[in-house]
């Protein structure tokens, strides 16, 4: 009996022990299942993170790419290398007219000019030189007033000599561009007079301006530094008067030495396209027949002697 109560006892403690052994493998399972879970949990919240964070990156590319195609269509092309300075316009009109005695008699024909000149985006270099031209041709403006008094005095002595053909007096001036660009503005005047006598007179002068400030140029502001052009030029205009170009139309030597700082003048100066010119009238260094006498120093040969920004670029 007692062998029979213990083989019990033994039984039921190999069942418990089977039953402790399932239930622990079962927890460990179920530890290992929650586990892989979590492991599956975190590798999704990883996949999830990196998918947000390329579409981020996929949308601010997006944005940057807009963003640059739209400065790109609002940048104005490049002028780099364009010359943008502006270019005088110059307008020049003539007009004529006469004067007559109050009995009808002719007495002088004139013709004369205006000139207009702008420049865009520089009302100052307008004002400047439009008023400086101005001046020039109030000048011209009093001389026909004092030629008007002149000829009507003439004429009233013509008529108590009565004797002879009365031929009326003249006075005409015109203007022509010479060089216009972003550096140079240089107008010649020609003009013809006449006052009586066996014929008239021709004389020619000239204005040129430098574009960017609107002054009047002369001779000694043209000079590069360290340099004197009017001193060179006088020099060279002397040269050129004694080369084979201009044989037979000048006075002797010695009046045209005493005469030619009359030519090589302020007022006596025209800025060409291949040069500076100078203009001698006719009388003062050759005879009425030669007439208007001109002597250019090409802008090859002045580089160094003018300042460059009056050189043709």
């Amino acid at each position: 009996m007692i062998r029979l109560v213990r083989n019990i006892a033994l039984l039921l403690c190999l069942c418990l022990i089977v039953c402790l052994a399932g239930c622990g493998e079962t927890v460990a399972e179920t530890d290992n299942t929650q586990t892989e879970a979590a492991d599956s949990v975190s590798v999704s919240d990883e996949t999830e993170t990196d998918a947000q964070a390329a579409a981020d990156a996929a949308a601010a590319a997006a944005a940057d790419q807009e963003a640059s195609e739209d400065a790109g269509a609002e940048e104005p092309e490049s002028t780099a290398g364009e010359d943008t300075a502006a270019v005088p316009t110059v307008s020049i009109s003539v007009s004529s007219g006469s004067f007559s005695h109050e009995n009808g008699t002719e007495l002088l024909t004139m013709t004369t000019v205006s000139i207009s000149v702008s420049v865009e985006g520089k009302p100052e270099v307008e004002e400047s030189i439009n008023a400086d031209l101005q001046a020039l041709l109030n000048e011209t403006g009093t001389a026909n007033s004092e030629l008007r008094a002149q000829v009507e005095a003439d004429y009233e002595a013509f008529l108590e000599e009565d004797g002879g053909d009365w031929y009326a007096y003249e006075s005409q001036l015109t203007a022509e561009v010479v060089r216009c660009d972003s550096q140079v503005l240089s107008i010649r005047f020609n003009g013809y007079s006449y006052s009586g006598g066996a014929h008239g007179y021709s004389f020619s002068y000239g204005r040129s301006y430098d574009v960017q400030s609107g002054s009047r140029l002369s001779l000694t502001f043209l000079s590069a530094s360290g340099a004197d052009f009017p001193t060179y030029a006088l020099e060279r205009v002397a040269e050129l008067c004694g080369t084979a170009a201009y044989s037979g139309l000048l006075f002797d030597t010695d009046v045209v030495q005493e005469s030619l700082s009359d030519v090589v003048s302020d007022e006596q100066f025209i800025m060409t396209e291949e040069g500076v010119t100078f203009l001698a009238d006719p009388y003062v260094i050759g005879p009425y027949a030669s007439g208007i006498i001109e002597f250019t120093l090409p802008y090859d040969e002045l580089e160094g002697v003018v300042k460059a920004d009056y050189l043709p670029a």
